[in-house]
């Protein structure tokens, strides 16, 4: 079988018809992606449940950058957002109000409560001090005066007859209070001295006792007149306390009575408050401070004639979201309300990393809530791990009217849409954007444009023709795809700028290829330690690859690492063992548990792929054992499958593989060959190990016909190849392997398998 031609190992772009970038038209926007850029402009500009917008591609592919410019250019159909305040309840100061407003008007709500608190921390709790309340207070006391008068009188005339009078005394807590007392020559003498005065003979015993027994009665009397004084007292002090209340309530509504009419959205909560202060009104004048439960907290000040808003959120909380219910220590509850993202972007967009959300305790639960109920919710406690929130307060809920745009990776969108039943029905629009664009003539001027506008707007030098063709070049081999370009243009431009920073080093007014190629292996060289590693130990012996003559039962096959961008393929010594028994084939990774799903799924169709290539008329009865060697980690993936195959094919029959040769593909059941990926840096490790122990001329990669034309190789691997110092071989079919790989046709191999195959039914078959 012959090798791939070197003209089909490489795609090489033709030199562009422009001397440099400075010739061609920058792009505008972002290039590639017409059907993800309609998506966004009816996602974002329709208003209707649930359809926020979710932004599917790889990263590099300009998805923010599309999504920044379409917001630019849409206008939202929602109802605009509200500026939003909060004060206290009067009745429920733990449930703070909301209070909304028409944009552009909240600041200036917020001024006026202000200028009310200052009236009332300033000049209302001064009220009672007018000459006005003095005289009114002044007619109620005389009134009680008078009234207390009229019913004291009587009977302080009576005890003045009866040689009596009203003094006060101090009891036993030494509290005063009014005592009846004897007159004895002009003195008052309290009762519990008369008989001392018995004891001198200056009274008389039964005078004594008879001036007693009228002290005793006048004594009930005087607390009977006491208790209807208070009475008055208390009933007159209750009078001039509602006239003060009167009389600030009055002051009061008459100081609201604009803002009740120019606001009506704070009319009842403006008549709570004129009801309580007062009340409260002793309390303000001990307490002024108290003034701030009446102060609004402002949480959202919209600018009418601004657009609507867009908000880019970068670390995506809970509390971030939401916003915070923190505690202002001794002042109300309601100032320690905080406004978050959601609530900012009302009437707007909230734009957002969807692997940033997912991984924020609470966040994506919140997210979904507000979207289904349009409600903002601040009242449930924060998910744990996070920082508490006023214990007791909730706010009332805020409705919002917000478009989410999600921005994440085709993987975690089919995650979401798989864990969250609610997912589909709110993010109703996806805006898909592809990974490629076709390399045609129009997609070469697409990159030329591109990065003719990188240039222009880093300040960079101009790009000649044939550096341009180079990253067209790059952008074919990332793809790794027949006729595609990468429309990552993220990976591009950062080879581009590495490029032109390698041209001003070297102090020329361009840059030129040789400065992209210089790039690209700076690029490799800065992640390629595990790789020179790996060669090293190939070369001295401590890592057992065998690149030359035959083995029996071993293949060399294809694996590959990433290291950020960057991915490196290396060979892995696949080795097979067979003999009598019953088991079948088993794979030591499988049965260490380190073998993934579609590992293991790629070994069952092996197995079914033997039975296939060998179709005998009885059971394949045997031990077989397949695992790839010095493999210590996970192994996923069926791209091995085929080199499996062909090393448990060279156990069963014993012929020896060429160790010169690797292969990658994985295969069906009927043995066809199927593509893989990573094929150009698969082929390019094996090489590279190949030319660590010196190249013979004899070795080569086996890859899937169907990656043929994804082939990108580089230079150095094409000029082997060319040279004959090393080959690439497209296979449609295990068969075209195996005849490789042993050296033989099909036919032989066939017939070798099946009489060893007939020779281990004789030997472990069970008796007749």
């Amino acid at each position: 079988m012959k090798p791939l031609d070197a003209t089909t190992l490489r795609w090489s772009c033709e030199r562009p018809a422009f001397n440099d970038t400075r010739d061609v038209t920058p792009a505008q926007g972002v290039v590639g992606q017409d059907h993800a850029t309609d998506a966004l402009h009816f996602g974002l500009a329709v208003h209707a449940k649930g359809h926020n917008v979710f932004v599917r591609g790889a990263a590099g592919t300009g998805r923010l950058t599309l999504v920044r410019e379409v917001l630019s250019q849409v206008e939202p159909q929602s109802p605009a957002g509200l500026d939003r305040l909060y004060v206290l309840d009067p009745d429920a100061p733990d449930s703070p109000k909301l209070i909304s407003v028409a944009p552009g008007t909240g600041r200036r709500l917020k001024e006026r409560l202000d200028e009310l608190i200052r009236f009332i921390r300033e000049d209302l709790v001064d009220l009672a001090q007018t000459e006005s309340l003095i005289d009114r207070t002044h007619e109620l006391e005389s009134v009680a005066d008078v009234e207390v008068g009229r019913i004291t009188g009587p009977f302080e005339a009576a005890i003045a007859q009866a040689g009596l009078a009203v003094v006060t005394v101090e009891d036993e807590d030494g509290d005063e209070e009014p005592a009846v007392v004897p007159i004895i020559d002009d003195e008052p003498v309290h009762v519990q001295q008369l008989g001392a005065l018995v004891v001198s003979g200056a009274m008389s015993a039964e005078a004594a006792d008879a001036l007693r027994q009228v002290v005793d009665l006048r004594t009930q009397e005087l607390r009977r007149l006491s208790v209807k004084v208070t009475r008055i007292r208390k009933r007159t002090h209750h009078r001039v306390q509602r006239l003060v209340r009167e009389e600030v309530q009055t002051v009061l509504a008459d100081a609201v009575a604009d803002l009740r009419r120019d606001v009506p959205e704070v009319r009842d909560w403006l008549d709570k408050v004129v009801e309580e202060v007062p009340r409260v009104l002793p309390v303000l004048r001990e307490n002024p401070e108290v003034c701030e439960r009446y102060r609004a907290n402002l949480l959202v000040a919209r600018n009418p004639s601004a657009p609507r808003p867009t908000v880019f959120v970068t670390n995506p909380t809970f509390q971030s979201l939401v916003g915070s219910v923190d505690s202002p220590g001794e002042g109300p509850p309601h100032l320690g309300i905080h406004a978050g993202s959601i609530l900012e972007a009302d009437g707007g967009y909230l734009v957002l990393d969807a692997n940033d959300i997912v991984g924020e305790p609470g966040a994506w639960s919140a997210l979904t809530r507000t979207l289904k109920a349009n409600l903002l919710d601040l009242s449930p406690q924060d998910p744990p791990g996070t920082t508490q929130r006023a214990p007791g307060v909730k706010p009332e809920p805020i409705p919002v009217h917000v478009k989410v745009v999600l921005i994440g990776t085709p993987g975690l969108y089919y995650g979401l849409d798989d864990a969250d039943a609610d997912f589909s029905e709110l993010f109703k629009v996806l805006a898909d954007f592809d990974d490629v664009i076709v390399r045609d003539r129009t997609g070469l001027k697409r990159y030329a444009e591109v990065l003719a506008g990188m240039a222009k707007r880093g300040g960079l030098p101009p790009f000649t023709s044939n550096a341009v063709a180079a990253l067209c070049e790059q952008g074919a081999r990332i793809a790794a795809s027949r006729d595609k370009l990468t429309a990552r243009f993220g990976r591009i431009n950062d080879v581009a700028r590495e490029a032109a920073f390698i041209a001003r080093r070297r102090q020329v007014e361009k840059v030129h290829r040789e400065d992209v190629e210089d790039a690209l292996q700076a690029a490799v060289r800065r992640a390629d330690l595990p790789g020179r590693h790996f060669r090293e130990r190939v070369a001295d012996g401590n890592w057992r690859i065998d690149t030359r003559g035959e083995v029996t039962g071993q293949i060399n096959g294809l694996a590959v690492i990433h290291a950020g961008p960057q991915v490196y393929g290396f060979p892995s010594r696949i080795t097979a063992s067979v003999g009598p028994g019953l088991e079948g084939a088993v794979h030591v990774e499988r049965e260490a548990e380190l073998s993934g799903q579609i590992h293991t799924k790629g070994f069952y169709i092996l197995k079914g792929a033997l039975r296939n290539l060998l179709a005998t008329e009885h059971p394949l009865i045997f031990d077989a054992s397949i695992t790839h060697e010095q493999s210590y980690g996970g192994i996923d993936g069926d791209s091995a499958s085929g080199a499996e195959l062909c090393a448990l094919v060279s156990a069963l029959t014993g012929l020896p593989a060429r160790q010169g040769l690797a292969m990658t593909g994985a295969i069906d059941q009927l043995g066809n060959v199927l593509p893989i990926g990573a094929v150009n840096e698969k082929i390019e490790g094996f090489f590279d190990t190949c030319a660590a122990v010196g190249l013979t001329g004899e070795q080569g990669v086996l890859v899937p016909s169907a990656n043929v034309g994804d082939l990108n190789l580089r230079r150095d691997v094409v000029e082997a190849c060319r040279a004959g110092r090393f080959a690439v071989y497209g296979v449609d079919h295990i068969h075209e392997a195996m005849a490789l790989f042993l050296s033989t046709d099909i036919e032989a191999i066939v017939a070798t398998g099946r009489a060893l195959a007939e020779g281990l039914w004789s030997v472990t078959r069970p008796p007749s």
